[in-house]
């Protein structure tokens, strides 16, 4: 079958990766998920305007993917350069959509920054990204912000 069109998927990384092998064969994988955050800013108001974000399973089958992914932490942004999408489940609706790479990248100065007085975000925290969107702190733990003033506490 001839590939109709490419797709590049940026996202950022939650959650820590996790290695694993197949039931049959064992062949060895490693998996993670990322959020891809999408928006634009108003021509009028000049503010960003947040469109709900999509999330997708990366499965790295690859050695050379897999070496990346292994590396990855919580907050870096990745360029998945898709080779194949298969959705796998659905959830409210929504499909669950499995990645296999062609290339991952890591985009470079994306490492997560750790906040100046060394307390770290708590589950349940809710934090502002620069966009101005309002998401949980364990889905972008200590990247979004150093600044405690921009944490609402929930």
């Amino acid at each position: 079958m001839k590939q109709v069109f490419n797709s590049v998927i940026q996202g950022t990384v939650v959650g820590h990766p996790e290695p694993g092998h197949t039931n049959h064969g064992g062949h060895a994988f490693v998996a993670f998920h990322i959020v891809h955050r999408m928006g634009y800013t108003d021509r009028e108001t000049g503010k960003w305007v947040s469109q709900p974000p999509m999330e997708f399973d990366v499965k790295c089958w690859n050695p050379e993917h897999m070496m990346v992914a292994r590396g990855l932490k919580p907050g870096t942004e990745v360029l998945v350069t898709v080779n194949r999408l298969v959705p796998t489940s659905f959830n409210n609706d929504e499909p669950t959509i499995t990645i296999y790479p062609r290339s991952l990248v890591t985009v470079g100065g994306s490492a997560a920054a750790r906040p100046s007085n060394g307390r770290g975000q708590r589950s349940g925290d809710l934090v502002v990204t620069p966009h101005g969107e309002t998401i949980h702190a364990d889905a972008w733990p200590e990247v979004v912000t150093g600044d405690l003033t921009m944490v609402h506490h929930g």
